[in-house]
């Protein structure tokens, strides 16, 4: 049966409310040229749960509030009160929150994930310590940002751009996003907990820590990997040239890495560090590194190479050997591999290595011994 007339008019005169309401707030104006789009975005946002106070500060980005909304459906709990039931100060639970990269708010209201995140930090600080769960706060937080920075740059390039050219409405494109998050964000949430359970299981095999017990020491080879003239290319290639260069750089470098079952510690724009638990296979990566590199519109790149122990801080390595292998680097010609003593001893019989006149290093007192890597015993 179809709805009644006095149905139909109630719905009618809750619309005109419902817009008269935004109206008064000052959010929606319906002599602007784009009022029917711009109401639609609002009654979106009301649906996802949106208050009045967010369609205030955030008129601007209505897109955006959407996709928040989206993204982190909304409990009727608030930060405060969440932290507050756990025990923890709000001052550790802000700076921990903050190093993870969730919402410090007290007032704001939260989504179950975000509850569950407070309880866990709470547990792993009764169970850790502070100063080791802060640890862990900050390296998940940086590499989760770094993830979420690279998704939304994929698909305001390949997928909003594109559409924005076409002349889809922005409404649309907001609700085809927010169509993709439902769809699709569950798998790229799965699979990022399937990447995590497989790096945990081969994390790590040979370790050991410092006297006092403060850190863990990992017996490891350090590599840095620079495009040379990086800083003259900026200056002179367009964005596009510059961007695909550095996509080819960061391709290159998983790509021989990963083969040889290396780990990338970070990128830093023209550089990337990464380490190998055996310094043979550190020497094939850079060798393919400096063989791909250097034709055509590629610069080239040059690559240093130390062993010994390092030490694993906040998901990052610290240490001699990272800073020799970072001097070493520097110190490379384009286009070629220098190592350390250490080094040498280890693969001499896989390669073969020019040894050069010892050279001086920033920061290292004594000049040090280092060779140039040749060629593997397969030419």
């Amino acid at each position: 049966m179809g709805d009644a007339p006095g149905d139909d008019a109630a719905a009618e005169r809750a619309v005109d409310a419902e817009a008269a309401e935004l109206e008064r707030l000052g959010v929606w104006d319906p002599a602007r040229v784009d009022a029917a789009e711009r109401l639609r975005l609002l009654r979106t946002a009301l649906a996802l749960g949106a208050t009045s106070e967010e369609l205030v500060s955030r008129s601007q980005d209505l897109g955006l509030l959407i996709v928040d909304l989206t993204l982190r459906p909304r409990t009727a709990r608030t930060l405060g009160a969440a932290v507050g039931e756990t025990g923890l100060s709000w001052a550790d639970a802000a700076r921990l929150l903050a190093a993870l990269g969730l919402p410090t708010d007290p007032g704001s209201r939260v989504t179950d994930e975000e509850l569950a995140a407070v309880r866990l930090l709470a547990g792993a600080t009764e169970l850790l310590g502070f100063d080791a769960t802060m640890q862990l706060a900050r390296a998940a937080g940086g590499a989760v940002a770094r993830v979420a920075d690279a998704l939304v740059t994929v698909i305001r390039l390949r997928v909003e751009q594109p559409r924005r050219d076409a002349g889809t409405a922005y409404d649309e494109i907001v609700g085809e996003f927010s169509g993709l998050v439902e769809t699709v964000f569950p798998d790229f949430v799965r699979t990022l907990d399937a990447a995590l359970r497989y790096q945990l299981a081969r994390a790590a095999p040979v370790w050991s820590t410092d006297t006092e017990r403060s850190a863990v020491v990992l017996p490891r080879t350090v590599g840095f990997a620079d495009l040379v003239g990086y800083t003259t290319a900026a200056a002179t290639l367009s964005v596009k040239e510059l961007t695909s260069v550095l996509t080819a750089f960061d391709e290159a470098i998983s790509m021989a890495v990963l083969a040889e079952g290396g780990q990338i510690v970070k990128m830093i724009g023209d550089e990337a560090m990464f380490v190998t638990t055996d310094p043979c296979a550190a020497c094939r990566i850079g060798l393919r590194l400096t063989s791909t590199f250097g034709h055509g519109s590629l610069p080239p790149v040059r690559v240093g190479l130390a062993s010994g122990e390092v030490v694993s801080v906040f998901g990052d390595l610290y240490g001699p050997v990272v800073n020799m292998a970072s001097r070493l680097v520097d110190a490379a010609d384009p286009s070629t591999v220098l190592v350390s003593e250490s080094i040498v001893a280890a693969c001499e019989s896989d390669f073969r290595f020019d040894a050069l006149r010892p050279v001086e290093l920033r920061g290292i007192a004594q000049p040090v011994r280092v060779a140039r890597v040749e060629a593997t015993d397969g030419g």
